[in-house]
């Protein structure tokens, strides 16, 4: 009879061993995932639409570390691009594990991309109508013979967004992710400029939140909704690790059920 309970125990065991990931459901928040699998940071089969999302939140992911450091914060316009495309490799090692549950639920089914709030791409100026060189933003110059402007303008490749309903507020548009909380401060610097700070969001939603751990880096993906305008009714999150050799494990999986 002993013999028979190990036995049985025995077959039990290899059966949940031998089981796909894919066989478990979403609801059980376990899938059987405890070893890493090996991917790969190539994104040459991915759609540019998909590569550009990821560059974004790898960007906004690398300026959440930068931003830890109050000097980096307010001096350092430019995001480190080491970090960003440390990030956006490990970004895609996950996306290229989307064979496998979880992976597929944050990449296809629920798109989880960071939150970016305040805006890495706009920035919001509020100026003295009274400056001369005002005048043409007012009527849709991008330079405006300020060479301070106009310097900061070129620099940065920064583009005039459609002027707002009250004549001193005005958008200057980057196209490229910027630390815009030290570019508003050398704009403050300019006579003429009353205010600057980044656009932002309001409420709450999906975001992806990364950390460093001991010997790979972390990345928790949060699926938000139930009027998030509001704060976000629900959430539920996914924890997973990329390795430095592009290896990727699912940790864990909580929150309320999934909608």
């Amino acid at each position: 009879m002993k013999n028979s309970v190990l036995i049985l125990l025995i077959i039990m065991s290899l059966t949940l061993l031998s089981c796909e990931i894919n066989d478990f459901t979403k609801d059980d928040f376990s899938y059987g995932w405890t070893n890493y699998i090996q991917s790969t940071s190539s994104d040459r089969t991915i759609p540019d639409t998909i590569k550009n999302f990821y560059k974004m939140d790898a960007s906004t992911l690398a300026f959440r570390i930068m931003v830890e450091d109050s000097f980096m914060r307010e001096n350092i316009v430019e995001i480190n691009e080491n970090i960003v495309d440390e990030i956006y490799r490990d970004l895609i090692c996950i996306y290229n594990t989307k064979k496998y549950n979880p992976i597929n639920l944050i990449v296809d089914k629920y798109p989880v991309h960071t939150r970016q709030d305040p805006s890495l791409t706009r920035l919001i100026l509020v100026v003295d109508t009274n400056q001369q060189w005002t005048q043409a933003w007012r009527n849709g110059n991008r330079l405006t013979g300020n060479q301070q402007i106009d310097n900061l303008i070129l620099t940065y490749d920064l583009q005039l967004g459609n002027q707002w309903f009250f004549s001193n507020y005005h958008t200057l548009i980057s196209p490229r992710p910027l630390n815009l909380l030290a570019l508003r401060n050398l704009f403050k610097k300019i006579d003429g400029v009353i205010d600057a700070a980044p656009d932002g969001l309001i409420g709450d939603g999906n975001d992806i939140v990364f950390g460093y751990g001991r010997s790979n880096r972390l990345f928790t993906f949060k699926l938000g909704w139930g009027d998030c305008p509001a704060g976000c009714m629900h959430s539920h999150y996914w924890e997973i690790a990329v390795t430095v050799g592009e290896k990727v494990k699912f940790i864990k999986e909580y929150g309320d059920p999934l909608p």
